[in-house]
């Protein structure tokens, strides 16, 4: 009986290389090198008969754990892939091409999609065979578990590190250098005094995170290490996610928690964010010699939040109180608009503020909020008047106060006040550290947090700004001559251009001095919480707050003036 010879396994032809290392240290030590990986994959390749075209070779210098897309070798692997350069990929080690088995499996199969192969230097399997497929499973079964293990004993061994006082960051943070000794961090005295000139410029002077940097840059100030990017040349300069890095990093106050955000760490976003934090039990408290205070620290977080919310960008329009103004019934915030002036009647058009429609969850009412209508801004020119008037004479600043309605001539149950008020604020920061971690924690969806913030927001301001106005009542005298000096300090700064001033300059002294408006529309007046600089030491640090009721222009009073301004308008249709 004849027996039929096995037929020889036909090996396909064309092949592709894909070499990887996670490391640059891993790339040097030449066990797993990408020069290694090359020479064995192509005398391999040489053995088995496989014609490996120059261009047909993949390399990356990237972690096994990424998908395809992030990886540009391998992404370009698959792109040659279907365009059927080739019919088999052979790597040196499975774990070359992930160490994830999610992430292997996902590759092997789109690749047998596409009919290519794979093959390994190493292992000896092959997937076109089940065979070789069952042992190319366990392979990267072994793999993953490998890298896991890895990552455990990573993990661990930086916890109990951190945990007995050691810096267990890749590198230190601007400001610092790791003590090689005793593996903590102290302060390095050139970069802490840059430190503080970055904290002074975003906090005392306001500067947006650019204009620091061009500050930085224009001085020539060393960037730190890791404005250095592998795939970019960056010529040691600064950059504007290096500023806000700095201003964003809690280390600088001399208390630090290892653990406490989610990766990737992105600066003010993971700050200001709750969902990127970790369980508060995760957290290991690290000290250091401190450069700023906590109370620094959390200014520079405040005006960086500032600087977001009120960046122009697509903005088309300058408005003078853009953002800025509240209405005072439904406590929510009112938009600038525009109305072209009409062929009759010129000075119809303008600016104004408006209200706006909110979804039926938003907090408060559905509807459009009948308290906030479109409100012209040539009505709250008082404001401007009033803030000039302050800047010119300081001592307008505290004349209203003789006769202001929470003027008090007992202190002692303003006093009293304060105090519940303090109370009352610090409910309030225990009740959001609670939602806060309810969130966290995935116990409330995001609507029902949102809602909670809203109110607490709510609450807060409404506490902050009393307490403002019942502290104006006990300034002492030196208190208010200090103010008076910080004022007119302020005003020599801009007092050339204060009376022949621009509107695009009057917006930007207007954002500088004023922190919110509010708006009692039916009643023709506003609250304005002012805030200036102060150089002087007093209770309220550098800067200090004032708020003030300023009567608004009536509707009675613009139509007079309109009529007055141009008499063959007819029946007018101004805003109300």
């Amino acid at each position: 009986m004849e027996h039929d010879s096995p037929q020889p396994v036909k090996k396909k032809e064309r092949g592709a290389e894909y070499l990887r290392v996670s490391t640059e240290e891993q790339n040097s030590e030449g066990h797993y090198g990408l020069q290694v990986q090359e020479e064995r994959v192509k005398s391999w390749c040489e053995s088995q008969g496989y014609v490996v075209a120059e261009g047909n070779i993949y390399k990356d210098e990237i972690s096994g754990g990424l998908p395809v897309e992030k990886r540009p070798g391998l992404s370009a692997l698959f792109e040659a892939a279907k365009r059927g350069e080739f019919d088999v990929v052979v790597v040196y080690k499975t774990d070359r091409l992930a160490r994830n088995l999610r992430i292997l499996v996902n590759i092997i199969h789109e690749l047998d999609s596409l009919g290519v192969a794979f093959r390994s230097v190493t292992e000896p399997f092959d997937t076109t065979t089940s065979f070789g497929k069952a042992s190319f499973n366990l392979v990267g079964t072994f793999a993953e578990l490998e890298k896991e293990m890895i990552r455990e004993r990573t993990t661990n061994g930086r916890i109990k590190a951190a945990k007995s006082g050691k810096w267990v960051g890749s590198t230190a943070p601007f400001g610092y250098v790791v003590n090689k000794t005793s593996r903590r961090l102290d302060i390095n005295l050139q970069e802490a005094k840059i430190v503080k000139q970055i904290f002074k410029w975003a906090v005392d002077d306001k500067l947006a995170v650019h204009e620091i940097e061009r500050r930085l840059n224009a001085m020539k100030v060393p960037a730190p290490w890791s404005t250095k990017i592998k795939t970019k040349e960056t010529h040691n300069i600064w950059r504007p996610f290096t500023v806000r890095r700095v201003l964003a990093n809690e280390t600088h106050t001399g208390t630090f928690y290892y653990r406490k955000y989610k990766k990737p760490f992105n600066g003010l976003t993971s700050v200001t964010d709750p969902t990127r934090l970790r369980p508060k039990e995760d957290w290991i408290e690290q000290h250091c010699e401190p450069i700023i205070t906590v109370e620094m620290y959390e200014a520079a977080k405040r005006q960086l939040t500032h600087n977001r919310e009120f960046a122009k960008r697509n903005c088309k329009r300058e408005y003078l109180f853009s953002k800025i103004i509240w209405c005072s019934q439904c406590k929510h915030k009112m938009f600038g608009g525009f109305q072209p002036a009409r062929e009759l009647g010129a000075h119809e058009g303008g600016r104004y503020y408006h209200g706006t429609y909110r979804k039926d969850d938003a907090l408060g009412k559905t509807a459009r909020c009948q308290w906030c209508p479109n409100y012209s801004e040539a009505r709250l020119e008082p404001i401007w008047d009033f803030l000039r008037d302050i800047l010119k004479n300081p001592k307008n600043m505290t004349r209203p106060l003789e006769k202001y309605i929470y003027k008090e001539s007992d202190p002692l149950p303003v006093k009293q006040r304060l105090h519940d008020i303090a109370q009352e604020l610090d409910t309030i920061r225990k009740r959001r550290d609670r939602v806060d971690d309810l969130y966290v924690s995935e116990q409330i969806d995001k609507q029902k947090y949102k809602s909670y913030q809203a109110e607490f927001k709510l609450d807060e301001q409404r506490l902050k700004d009393e307490d403002v106005r019942l502290r104006q009542t006990l300034l002492s005298k030196k208190e208010i001559t200090d103010r008076q000096k910080a004022v007119a300090k302020a005003y020599e700064q801009i007092k050339d251009r204060l009376d022949k001033v621009s509107y695009e300059e009057k917006a930007k002294i207007v954002s500088y001095f004023v922190e919110r408006v509010v708006l009692h529309a039916k009643d023709d007046h506003v609250e304005v919480a002012f805030k200036f600089p102060l150089d002087a030491e007093t209770k309220e640090g550098k800067s200090f707050p004032l708020v003030h009721k300023i009567p608004t222009i009536t509707e009675k009073e613009r139509r007079a003036t309109l009529m007055q301004s141009n008499p063959e308008m007819f029946t007018p249709k101004v805003l109300v």
